[in-house]
């Protein structure tokens, strides 16, 4: 069996945008932990909740919009419901289906979690870059995920280039 090594300029391109996302994310955890007392994953689902047109999301909607397991959404929300920051609730259309929902403590944690992660955005992300290179990392992440053979997150992807700016053919059939 043969294998070839990355290129040591690929590798390197690899291990510079892992490691910088593990420190952006493990930054906001440790803000979130300390100031809110929730983690990254639970800021993700209330932020997707808050998000959605009723407030709340089928189960696998809510995992495909977070490029999540069927599993890892279902452990990750009875841990959410068990400190009462969502719950779950039978869809009355298909009683095999179930809602999420954001709870009262939800709303609550939700509320003091975002001038937190604004703060962090801005400290880490947002003021370390001028605004062209920030136009060029949002254009490079979009293709390197529309590249991506993943089927889930599409609705995801689509949304977060009509925010950039930077898909007005989706913006256009969404408007239609």
């Amino acid at each position: 069996m043969t294998s070839t090594a990355p290129a040591p300029r690929d590798l390197a391109l690899w291990r510079a945008l892992a490691l910088m996302g593990r420190r952006l994310v493990m930054g906001l955890e440790q803000r979130l932990q300390g100031a809110v007392g929730i983690s990254v994953p639970d800021l993700d689902i209330l932020m997707a909740l808050d998000a959605s047109p009723d407030g709340r999301l089928r189960a696998g909607e809510l995992g495909e919009m977070l490029g999540w397991e069927k599993s890892r959404i279902s452990h990750h929300v009875s841990r959410m419901e068990a400190r009462a920051l969502v719950r779950r609730v039978t869809c009355a259309e298909d009683h095999r289906g179930t809602w999420v929902e954001m709870g009262a403590a939800g709303r609550g944690a939700l509320d003091a979690a975002l001038p937190v992660f604004a703060s962090h955005l801005k400290q880490s992300l947002v003021d370390v870059l001028p605004a062209e290179e920030s136009e060029a990392i949002g254009r490079f992440a979009l293709r390197v995920l529309d590249a991506s053979p993943a089927t889930s997150c599409r609705a995801e992807i689509d949304r977060l280039g009509i925010e950039l700016g930077l898909r007005a053919d989706v913006a256009a059939t969404a408007a239609s």
